[in-house]
């Protein structure tokens, strides 16, 4: 008999709960749409300035030689490596190549991004260009393609999402607090 009072005493009972959420549903309903609009007003005033990204593909070019076949003027990764510290690009080589590097720039403003990478190109060929009078024959360093900017800007928020979220997250936190502030509330009583 005592087994079966125990047992009891520890089963959950959702109407119980289902119950205490009903009555506090004022509680719920304020809580939640207060956290939304919180959001929809974050979302609303929170206007990023608009960060847009410029491509430029180099194709590295290559000494040729009877004895010793093909050589690159430059590594790629070094090269990479020097534009990455002294330019304000960022570059890279893209999967499965060689002699190919992918010149990135990121700016508010596009001229800049134009022309910091109109100043690494330049740098690249113009390194080239000087080695290049020491051989006879050589492919040359080129860009492949204009330099590329996307007009939309890479930063733009997910304003739904955020306002979504917020909603889903105020629902569930109230939802706790309710049964946070009952567990209270129980707890009390049974000090008494």
């Amino acid at each position: 008999m005592k087994d079966r009072e125990y047992i009891q005493e520890d089963e959950i009972d959702l109407r119980e709960l289902f119950k205490t959420i009903w009555e506090k549903k004022l509680f719920v309903i304020l809580f939640t749409s207060i956290v939304t609009l919180v959001a929809i007003i974050y979302v609303l005033v929170k206007n990023p300035i608009p960060i847009y990204q410029g491509k430029a593909f180099l194709e590295i070019g290559k000494i040729q030689s009877q004895t010793f076949g093909q050589a690159l003027f430059d590594n790629p990764t070094d090269l990479a490596q020097i534009l990455n510290i002294e330019y304000k690009v960022e570059a890279s080589i893209p999967k499965a190549t060689i002699s190919l590097l992918e010149i990135t720039s990121k700016n508010e403003n596009k001229e800049k991004i134009q022309n910091n990478i109109k100043e690494a190109v330049t740098f690249i060929i113009n390194k080239h260009t000087e080695k290049a009078k020491f051989y006879e024959n050589v492919i040359m360093t080129k860009q492949i393609g204009n330099i590329v900017i996307d007009d939309n800007p890479i930063n733009k928020p997910k304003k739904l999402l955020i306002v979504v979220v917020s909603f889903v997250s105020g629902f569930i936190l109230s939802i706790f607090l309710v049964f946070f502030i009952e567990f209270i509330k129980n707890f009390n009583k049974e000090d008494k």
